[in-house]
C-alpha cells in the first residue's frame, strides 16, 4: 500500500505528459506545486521525467538544457553527465522537481546507469521500482515507461519506436517503510533487491533477536521479509497465571486448555499466512483479468520446454497470437465490451489446446501458447489453423447488441533456439508477417524474415530522432491548368534523407509514422514549411496554391484544426491558399467525427481535396457529408485511360459527379502526351505528373518553373 501511494503520484505526472503534449520544465515545477507534492509525499526526494538521448544528440540537448534547464545550473553552465563516461546514450531529465537544495546535478543524472535493469521496462511497458545507486546511501527509484499515443502498444518492436521516456521517482525507502509499519512499532521490516550483480537491503524497526520472521519473494527481484518479537510463553512470566496454577488442578486444566487454544491459533495465523502467500505469489503470476499465466510465468514455461526439448532431442514450438482490430472494439463499445471480449477469447483457446499445451496472456490483446514436443506432437501449423478456425466464430457480448466478429494474427516459432527470448522474438517477427500480409492468418518464421524485419525496426528507431535531426524536407510537383497549362499550384512532399542510408522513399516510411503516430507531429512539421515556403512565394508574386497530404491518424484528433490554423497564422498565408488533402479512406475511418473537423477547417477558409478517389470505398451519399472541393483521380485510372474504356467511362462519370457537386478534378500521375489528351477531351479541370513536372527542390522549382513556366516532360515516378 505504501508502494501504491507513490503510484498514485507517478499516475498524476503520466496524465500530465498525456496527448504527447511537449512541455516545459517551468509548467511541470508548476504543476508539482500545484499537487503538493513535497508535503502530502514526505519520502519523496524528487520526480520527472526522463528520455533516452543517443550519445551523437548530446549536445543538441545540452543546448536545450540551457534555455529550459531542469534544477539548479552549474557553475559553469554545462551538462555534466553523472557518472562520468561515454555511453551510447543517456537516460537523462528533461523535467524534474527536487526536494534538494542543490539539484546541480539533476538533469545530468544519468539514470540508465544508475539504475541499469530501468531498460527492460520499456520493452515491457510496465513500471518497476529498483535501487539507485548515487554513491551514498541507496535510495529507491521508481520508473513507469510512457508512449506517444497515451496507450501500452501491444508489441515490442512497436514500444520501443513509440517509446517516449519514463516518468521517475526518487524516494527514501527508510520513510516508506516506516510509513507501512505505523501501528506496529516492535516489527521491523526488510526490503531487499537480488538481481545480476546488485544486492541491496533497505530496513526499518528495531532489532529482532529470535523472534518470529515472514519472508515474501515477490518474483521480480525483490523480497520482503518482516520479524517481531514471540509472545512469551512462560507461565511464571505472568504472576496471575502462576497464582492461579497454585490455586488447584481444576484451574491448571483451564489454563492448559488455554494455552492449546492460543497455540492452535498461532498455528492457523501461521497458514493463514502460509495460505496468503500463495495468493499473492499466484497473483504475482497470473493475469487479473483472464486467470492465465502472466509474461513472468510464460517465460518460466518457455525455459522449461527448451530444457525438455534439448534432454529429449524433441521440437517444440511457440504460436504468438494477437487479435486483429481489438482497439475498434475498446473504442466503439467500451473498456468493458473489451475485457469481456478477452475472457471470452481466453476460454475460448484453452478449450482448444491439449492438456500438454500452455497458455498465456503477455497483456493487452496478446496470447503466447507453447506446443509441447513429444511423441504425439501436434503441428504448430495444425494448431495455429485450429485456433484460426474457432476465432471465427461470432462472440455474444453483453454490450453489443449482434454477435461480433474477431479475427486474430498469428506468429510461429520452433524451438531450436537457445533462449525464451530468441524464440519469443522470432515468434513475434513472425505475427508482424502475417499481419503485414493481409491479417487473419499465421506465418511461420524464416531466418531470412530477420533481415526485413530488422530494416523496419531500424527504421522505426531512426524515425524518433528524424525530425529533431532536420533529416526531413519538402519538394513541391507543380499542379497545371488543363485549359491552358498555366501553373496554378504545387503539392508538398516529404522526403527523408537517412544519415547512413541515404534517401528513404515514402513508401517505406510514411506507414511507419502512421503507425507510431509520429505522423502527427511531423504532419505538424509539413504543414508549418509548406505554408511558410507558400507565403514565401506570395511575397515574390507567385500567387500559387499549396496542397499538403493529412493522415487518418491526424484526423483523429482535434488538433489537427490547431495546427492548421497555427500554420496560417505564423507564415501569414492566406488560408483560401491551402489546400488539404485527404484519402477517400480516411474519410471513412469515423464519417461523423471527421466531417466535423473537416467543417472547422473549412471554417478558417481552407479547401479540402479528396486524394485517390475511386480506390476506396466511400458512396455519394458519404460523399455529400464532408465539405470537399476538389476530387484528385487515383494514377491507377491515369495510367490505364488509354487502353481501358472501363478507366475512361470511370473519368468520365468522376468529372460528371464533379461538376454535379460544384467541384475541380485533378488527375494525378500524368506521364505520356496521349494521357494528357484523353483528359482534356474528359474535361478534367487540373493534373499533376512527371509528364508536367516532376517534384523538385524549392531553389530548382523558382529558377526552372516559377520563373519561367514552363512544360517538362519526364519519366514515371514511382513513389510519393
Amino acid at each position: 500500500m505504501a508502494l501504491q501511494h507513490e503510484q498514485d503520484l507517478v499516475a498524476g505526472a503520466t496524465a500530465f505528459y498525456r496527448g504527447d503534449r511537449v512541455t516545459t520544465n517551468v509548467e511541470f515545477v508548476q504543476w508539482a506545486n500545484a499537487e503538493q507534492s513535497l508535503s502530502r509525499y514526505p519520502e519523496l526526494l524528487g520526480i520527472g521525467m526522463a528520455v533516452m538521448v543517443p550519445s551523437w544528440q548530446l549536445p543538441s540537448f545540452e543546448a536545450r538544457a540551457r534555455t529550459d534547464p531542469v534544477g539548479t545550473p552549474s557553475p559553469d553552465g554545462r551538462l555534466h553527465v553523472v557518472p562520468a563516461g561515454d555511453r551510447p546514450f543517456y537516460c537523462l531529465a528533461v523535467s524534474g522537481f527536487s526536494r534538494a537544495a542543490d539539484s546541480a546535478a539533476l538533469a545530468g543524472t544519468d539514470i540508465c546507469a544508475i539504475s541499469p535493469d530501468i531498460l527492460a521496462s520499456r520493452d515491457t511497458g510496465t513500471g518497476v521500482y529498483l535501487p539507485v545507486s548515487t554513491g551514498a546511501a541507496p535510495l529507491l527509484g521508481i520508473y513507469v515507461p510512457i508512449y506517444r499515443g497515451d496507450l501500452i502498444p501491444t508489441s515490442v518492436a512497436v514500444r520501443r519506436t513509440t517509446f517516449r521516456g519514463w516518468i521517475a521517482m526518487v524516494v527514501l525507502p527508510n520513510v516508506l517503510l516506516d510509513q507501512a509499519r505505523q501501528g506496529q512499532p516492535d516489527m521491523s521490516v526488510t526490503f531487499t533487491y537480488r538481481h545480476r550483480t546488485t544486492d541491496v537491503s533497505f530496513r526499518a524497526g528495531p532489532s529482532v533477536v529470535g523472534g518470529l520472521s515472514t519472508a515474501i519473494d515477490l518474483h521480480n527481484g525483490w523480497t520482503v521479509s518482516t520479524q517481531a518479537p514471540a509472545a512469551s510463553g512462560s507461565i511464571a512470566a505472568n504472576g496471575g497465571a502462576l497464582a492461579l496454577l497454585l490455586a488447584g488442578i481444576g484451574v491448571s486444566v483451564l489454563l492448559a486448555t488455554l494455552l492449546w487454544v492460543l497455540g492452535s491459533g498461532r498455528e492457523r495465523a501461521l497458514n493463514l499466512v502460509r495460505e496468503r502467500t500463495g495468493e499473492l505469489r499466484h497473483q504475482a503470476l497470473h493475469d487479473a483479468l483472464t486467470g492465465l499465466p502472466n509474461r513472468a510465468l510464460i517465460m518460466d514455461r518457455i525455459d522449461q520446454l527448451l530444457a525438455r526439448n534439448r534432454r529429449h532431442g524433441t521440437t517444440g514450438a511457440l504460436l504468438f497470437v494477437d487479435l486483429d482490430e481489438f482497439k475498434n472494439v475498446n473504442d466503439t463499445l467500451g473498456h468493458g465490451a473489451g475485457d469481456e471480449l478477452l475472457i471470452a477469447v481466453a476460454t475460448r483457446l484453452v478449450a482448444t489446446l491439449r492438456d500438454t499445451d500452455t497458455i498465456g496472456r503477455m497483456g493487452g490483446d496478446e496470447f503466447v501458447i507453447l506446443v509441447d514436443g513429444g511423441q504425439h506432437q501436434a503441428s504448430p501449423e495444425l494448431v495455429a489453423e485450429r485456433l484460426l478456425d474457432v476465432m471465427r466464430q461470432p462472440f455474444n457480448l453483453d454490450a453489443a447488441n449482434l454477435p461480433i466478429l474477431v479475427n486474430a494474427s498469428i506468429g510461429i516459432a520452433t524451438s531450436d533456439h537457445d533462449t525464451a527470448g530468441d524464440l519469443l522474438r522470432n515468434a513475434d517477427v513472425a505475427l508482424y508477417r502475417a499481419k503485414a500480409a493481409g491479417k487473419n492468418r499465421y506465418e511461420v518464421f524464416l531466418p531470412e524474415m530477420h533481415t526485413q524485419i530488422s530494416r523496419q525496426v531500424e527504421l522505426e528507431f531512426d524515425l524518433r530522432s528524424a525530425l529533431e535531426g532536420n533529416q526531413f524536407r519538402l519538394v513541391y510537383q507543380p499542379i497545371y491548368n488543363l485549359d491552358d497549362l498555366t501553373l496554378i499550384g504545387v503539392e508538398a512532399l516529404l522526403r527523408w534523407d537517412h544519415p547512413d542510408l541515404g534517401l528513404v522513399q515514402p513508401d517505406e516510411f510514411i506507414p511507419l509514422l502512421e503507425q507510431s503516430g509520429q505522423i502527427r507531429e511531423v504532419g505538424r512539421w509539413v504543414l508549418r514549411q509548406a505554408c511558410d515556403q507558400m507565403a514565401d512565394w506570395h511575397a515574390r508574386g507567385n500567387a500559387l496554391d499549396v496542397s499538403v497530404n493529412v493522415s487518418g491518424r491526424q484526423l483523429d484528433s482535434d488538433h489537427i484544426v490547431d495546427h492548421i490554423r497555427e500554420a496560417l497564422q505564423l507564415s501569414g498565408l492566406a488560408p483560401s491558399s491551402l489546400i488539404i488533402e485527404v484519402t477517400e479512406t480516411a474519410l471513412m475511418r469515423n464519417a461523423a467525427a471527421t466531417a466535423a473537423r473537416l467543417e472547422a477547417v473549412t471554417a478558417l477558409g481552407v479547401r479540402i481535396a479528396v486524394d485517390d478517389f475511386g480506390t476506396g470505398y466511400s458512396s455519394l451519399a458519404y460523399l455529400q457529408q464532408f465539405p470537399v472541393d476538389c476530387l484528385k483521380i487515383d494514377r491507377a485510372f491515369t495510367n490505364a485511360i488509354c487502353t481501358s474504356p472501363e478507366s475512361r467511362a470511370l473519368i468520365s462519370t468522376l468529372v460528371q459527379l464533379g461538376k454535379d457537386l460544384g467541384l475541380d478534378t485533378l488527375a494525378e500521375g500524368v506521364e505520356t502526351p496521349a494521357q494528357l489528351d484523353h483528359l482534356r477531351s474528359q474535361n478534367v479541370s487540373q493534373a499533376q505528373g512527371f509528364l508536367l513536372g516532376r517534384p523538385l527542390e524549392p531553389h530548382i522549382l523558382e529558377t526552372q518553373v516559377l520563373d519561367r513556366q514552363p512544360v517538362a516532360t519526364a519519366a514515371s515516378d514511382t513513389g510519393r
